[in-house]
């Protein structure tokens, strides 16, 4: 990849950006897996010449001094940051699972309060459950998996502000473990998935899902007429006209927030080379928002 320096930052810290000691082992790793095929391969066919800027990678760093750090504290009777491997349909899958202690796996993560607001990420769901699965293939036991949330941007200050805000910097967040069945058909599904991508052309790729867009849906905004605050926010046009109905007395409008794919459209770095961004780019407005006059 190329990295560019917009802000011309020191050179140490362009120099600990580009430094990257992940060893590639096997034909694809948890992380690999759980990617969407069409992120994977585009990212891999158009590495040389994907660009990527030095602050943008700031937080990735410090994720990733922080997981140094940890692994330097070595305990007894605790699994830190091994790779592991299993064999499935004639792939070797690989992962380091960031700790196993006491029959249950760790994984951390340095990110923001927002990310933990509303629980375990789907994708941290499975990431963790994909590393027990490992450990189990390698026959240790396990009874627990936890996420350790670090969170970066906490602030005391607003734990009393808010009811749901995290009380402390760091959140623990249990993980459901799946069934071992659960796992295997989970595990297959994605290699056959990736298998098939390598084979097809850019164009051709499976469409990231909804989900894996983080798409955002188009929303329905009521307002009484020359006020900003909307009254209430609906799912479909019908569902703020029969609300309106009901529960509007004053001359009112209905704002429509179009939705977006959030990920394509500000945190996917291989989107240039990719066709489904390039059609909902051209079709998107950025922000802008319809207003229609009902009453």
């Amino acid at each position: 990849m190329q990295l560019t320096n917009r802000l011309n930052l020191p050179l140490p810290i362009v120099r600990a950006v580009q430094h990257d000691d992940y060893e590639q082992s096997g034909d694809i790793s948890v992380t690999g897996l759980i990617q969407p095929p069409r992120i994977r391969q585009l990212t891999s066919r158009h590495r040389g010449d994907i660009s990527i800027d030095v602050a943008d990678r700031i937080w990735p760093l410090l994720g990733s001094n922080t997981h140094y750090i940890l692994e330097r504290a070595q305990v007894d009777n605790a699994l830190q940051e091994e790779r592991l491997s299993i064999e499935v349909n004639g792939w070797t899958i690989t992962g380091k699972p960031d700790l196993y202690y006491n029959q249950t796996v760790y994984d951390f993560k340095v990110t923001s309060v927002w990310s933990v607001l509303n629980g375990v990420k789907p994708e941290w769901g499975i990431q963790t459950n994909l590393y027990a699965h490992l450990l189990r293939h390698c026959n240790f036991s396990i009874e627990a998996a936890t996420i350790i949330c670090i969170l970066r941007d906490w602030s005391k200050h607003q734990v009393k502000r808010s009811s749901n805000y995290p009380g402390t910097q760091v959140v623990m967040l249990p993980v459901k473990l799946w069934t071992q069945e659960e796992t295997r058909k989970y595990i297959l599904t994605r290699v056959q998935l990736h298998q098939e991508a390598e084979h097809l052309s850019d164009a051709d790729l499976p469409v990231c899902t909804p989900q894996e867009r983080w798409e955002k849906p188009t929303t329905y905004a009521v307002k009484v007429k020359g006020q900003k605050r909307a009254q209430r926010v609906l799912e479909s046009m019908e569902a703020a006209e029969g609300w309106t109905s009901e529960n509007m007395k004053k001359a009112y409008e209905i704002e429509v927030r179009p939705g977006e794919s959030v990920r394509c459209m500000s945190y996917c770095d291989c989107n240039n080379y990719c066709s489904f961004y390039q059609e909902i780019k051209r079709g998107n407005n950025g922000d802008e928002r319809i207003t229609t006059d009902t009453k």
